[in-house]
């Protein structure tokens, strides 16, 4: 039921949705999102835009974060850049939990071209978690 009520709040988002973000799975500390490059988020040297790739890892990280049903709002996201894609690519980004106590939480989000399998690039966000619950159990 939970994840049923988190999988509704997350389809709020209305800037993963302009994006194409989906939300593939949820669970507690992690979430695994996906998106597929289009010729609108290219740079002008024909590749995805850092941006676009950096919005699919955010959202992993906040899917990821606000799982557990109380408000987390990232304080710090670092992106590193491995490869980049072209357009038609289907991206996955997953991220999980390092560590959590009642104030901070540390993620690790990994992003993969679907098709090869290939790494192409990997973030690190924090968050603040405040003592709201935006869902009810």
């Amino acid at each position: 039921m939970k994840k049923e009520k988190l999988l509704k709040h997350f389809e709020k988002d209305t800037y993963a949705k302009l994006l194409g973000i989906k939300v593939e799975d949820v669970e507690d500390g992690y979430a695994k999102v996906s998106m597929t490059i289009t010729d609108d988020m290219l740079n002008f040297h024909g590749s995805a835009n850092g941006g676009a790739t950096f919005s699919l890892a955010d959202t992993a990280f906040a899917v990821a974060s606000n799982s557990y049903g109380t408000t987390a709002v990232g304080v710090t996201m670092t992106m590193h850049y491995m490869k980049a894609v072209n357009s038609g690519t289907k991206l996955v980004a997953i991220a999980r939990e390092d560590s959590k106590n009642p104030k901070l939480g540390l993620y690790r989000i990994e992003l993969f071209d679907t098709e090869n399998d290939d790494l192409i690039g990997i973030a690190e966000g924090m968050v603040y978690r405040k003592k709201e619950n935006f869902i009810e159990e």
